[in-house]
């Protein structure tokens, strides 16, 4: 089988729990896999112990050297990179010809790129110098934001991954290269805890950056208006940009005791403690750039730990939840949130309970990281 090479800007972001969820599934469907990226950050305790971590440098005189070697196949990778409009041919080049030679020292059959802005660039004229296939994989800011050379990125990939329908539909517009639809998996062994949440008050969870989109700035509001008829209190797990104006906002609402900002938290913390939640509150929607959540991996894992989930009919989310397990509302809109709160805390315990149990099935027969390895390990095999 194909030796992956997962090419990430960073490694590892712990909010990122789907690269390496993907990564341990490929390793379990046969794979060898590398990660390479541009900055390695720290360990990842649960990354598969085969799997190895190679940092990028960029030596234009490194990449000289190696273009010597090789000096048609660098030739044509010049070409390729005079279409690209964002990223100069020497930056280009330099990085371009430092991958191939990580490929070449590695053995790596297959790169497949997570976010599709200039690491798939640099990937992509790796792959056309060291002459293997190229994948690549969109999550949201790169297709709907910083979505520069887009269409010949798509061109120039054996495939390209959309993680929600709605993204297939956007990137099927190109009408460049050959899009395939597959929404992250969970691993399910590490949502495994047992649900304990038979009680009247209701006590949501949030997780998440503290940016624009995950919609808190709607939530919180919504929340104010319904604490003196429900009790209702939220932990926000994550830290961001906005943090202070969410506090700020919680004590102008005057529910700072409701609300408890926890800060970050690791993968294993969220694994272990989500089932002690009545339910996750996830309020996406779309920020004033553009940028949204497409595939949240947050509401499978939820969903994974036998709790219901309360979001919006934004992107992916729409796929991902249904009457069974939780309940959605209009992006963007307080009342919509209020409305949705307002029928979750109407529910029963024993109601509560069965949507969690609902949730936890759903991910297990259609988001399984193992099944989802499975079908992206046919499709490399066959490019």
């Amino acid at each position: 089988m194909k030796h992956i090479g997962i090419v990430v800007p960073s490694f590892h972001i712990p909010s990122e729990t789907f690269v390496v969820t993907e990564i341990n599934a490929l390793v379990r469907a046969g794979h060898k896999v590398s990660v390479i990226t541009f900055a390695n950050l720290n360990s990842c305790t649960n990354l598969d112990s085969s799997v190895n971590v190679i940092t990028i440098e960029k030596s234009l005189l490194y990449a000289a050297k190696f273009a010597m070697k090789k000096p048609l196949a660098a030739f044509k990778a010049a070409l390729t990179a005079t279409r690209f409009t964002s990223i100069s041919v020497t930056s280009l080049l330099g990085y371009g010809l430092n991958i191939a030679d990580i490929i070449k020292q590695h053995g790596i059959s297959h790169i497949h790129c997570h976010f599709m802005h200039a690491p798939l660039a640099y990937s992509i004229i790796a792959s056309k110098i060291a002459g293997i296939s190229i994948s690549s994989i969109g999550h949201g800011h790169d297709v709907y934001v910083n979505d520069t050379d887009l269409r010949l990125k798509l061109s120039l990939c054996n495939f390209s991954v959309a993680v929600c329908k709605d993204m297939a539909e956007k990137l099927g517009k190109y009408k460049a290269g050959k899009v395939e639809l597959l929404h992250c998996g969970v691993d399910l062994s590490l949502f495994n805890a047992t649900p304990n949440r038979l009680n009247e008050s209701v006590k949501l969870l949030f997780i998440g950056r503290l940016v624009e989109k995950k919609g808190l700035q709607f939530l919180l509001p919504a929340i104010k208006k319904l604490n003196k008829k429900y009790s209702i209190f939220l932990d926000v797990v994550g830290e961001g940009p906005l943090m202070n104006d969410l506090k700020f906002l919680c004590e102008k609402l005057g529910i700072e005791k409701e609300v408890r900002f926890l800060g970050k938290q690791t993968p294993l913390w969220l694994s272990k403690n989500t089932s002690n939640y009545s339910a996750l509150v996830a309020p996406f929607c779309i920020s004033s750039n553009g940028d949204r959540d497409t595939g949240p991996v947050v509401l499978k894992e939820a969903m994974a730990s036998g709790i219901p989930v309360l979001t919006t009919q934004l992107m992916g989310a729409k796929e991902i939840v249904n009457d069974s397990v939780g309940f959605k509302c209009e992006p963007s809109s307080i009342s919509g949130l209020e409305k949705i709160l307002t029928e979750f805390c109407e529910l029963n315990p024993y109601e509560r309970y069965a949507k969690g149990i609902n949730a936890k099935r759903l991910v297990a027969n259609k988001f399984n990281a193992s099944s989802q390895a499975k079908k992206l390990s046919s499709w490399v095999q066959n490019s």
